[in-house]
């Protein structure tokens, strides 16, 4: 059993409870946390409310999670590539464009419906095991676990930041070299589909390093300190170096001295260019690294940048 208690400030007045809890937990999707709301494992100033229940300044909120899994996801027969196996967990490289779980938006077709074809057992773990999540059109290494003793032990060390993640990043602009962006992040105020830096937002920690430069572009090696969600990707339009076909969080259609081969090559990007190639931890002693190659799609992207 999990339990955890917030108190809503003024920069979360009037949000929907289910959505600001989804927003605390980075592991938890919106549909498991209305589950916990319906069930009665989320109380507000002592009372049981709905999902969408407007917060009010001074609410005090009280969630209990229980670690048994009630997934009621159904299992699909979806390709996923599993790198690595053991008897305590996966490491899977997720293609972009594939969801990692069922959501308000997207019911079905995830990775998490792939393991339970897979791997039925999954079903047992909370959270199907899933110990960190990738957004839908971000590729790369996903970390699953077996069992419960497994699950428990590795949210804890990603909770406490003891498994490293690194990110490859195509971006536009020219940094001059690398830095730590250090800016706390929340629910953008108008558009309640992405995120911004903002003040009372959740302490959120970039890294980035300058692996190679381009005329008009950047290949930045990223990693994090904290999970936030779409952390990589609001921090670094934050710094002026916005993700090169990120729709959500990148304007620029047009940049001085493109040429006609390099603009077309980033136009046709299908996603954000962003790529989870690394994962590093230590369990039971053991040392793991596990390293994912750049897909084709941004490796083509970049073979067509002007140097």
């Amino acid at each position: 059993m999990i339990s955890k208690t917030f108190e809503i400030n003024e920069d979360n007045i009037n949000n929907r409870l289910d959505i600001f809890l989804a927003n605390q937990f980075d592991n938890l999707s919106r549909g498991i946390v209305q589950k916990l709301i319906e069930s009665h494992s989320v109380s507000v100033s002592g009372n049981y409310v709905e999902k969408d229940y407007k917060l009010r300044l001074g609410d005090i909120i009280d969630v209990e999670i229980n670690l048994i899994s009630q997934t009621e996801d159904q299992p699909q027969d979806i390709p996923l590539n599993v790198i690595f196996e053991n008897k305590e967990f996966f490491i899977i490289d997720k293609q972009a464009g594939l969801t990692v779980h069922p959501g308000a938006g997207q019911k079905d077709n995830t990775l998490i419906n792939g393991l339970l074809f897979h791997f039925p057992a999954q079903r047992r773990i909370p959270r199907t095991g899933l110990i960190h999540r990738l957004d839908k059109d971000t590729s790369g290494l996903i970390l699953i676990a077996k069992t419960l003793k497994a699950h428990t032990k590795l949210t804890d060390m990603i909770q406490k930041r003891l498994i490293t993640r690194k990110y490859l990043a195509l971006v536009h602009g020219k940094p001059i070299s690398g830095s730590t962006i250090d800016k706390p992040i929340g629910r953008h105020p108008t558009n309640r589909l992405i995120f911004t830096v903002k003040k009372n937002g959740r302490n959120s920690v970039t890294h980035y390093l300058v692996k190679e430069r381009y005329k008009n572009f950047s290949l930045l090696d990223v990693s994090l300190e904290t999970g936030r969600t779409h952390q990589i990707r609001v921090h670094l339009k934050h710094a002026g170096y916005p993700i090169a076909g990120d729709k959500a969080y990148c304007s620029i259609t047009k940049w001085k001295d493109s040429n006609e081969k390099e603009a077309h090559a980033i136009q046709g990007l299908r996603r954000q260019a962003l790529h989870a190639y690394s994962l590093a931890f230590t369990l039971d002693g053991e040392e793991f690294n596990f390293n994912s190659d750049i897909p084709i799609d941004i490796k083509q992207c970049i073979n067509s940048l002007q140097k």
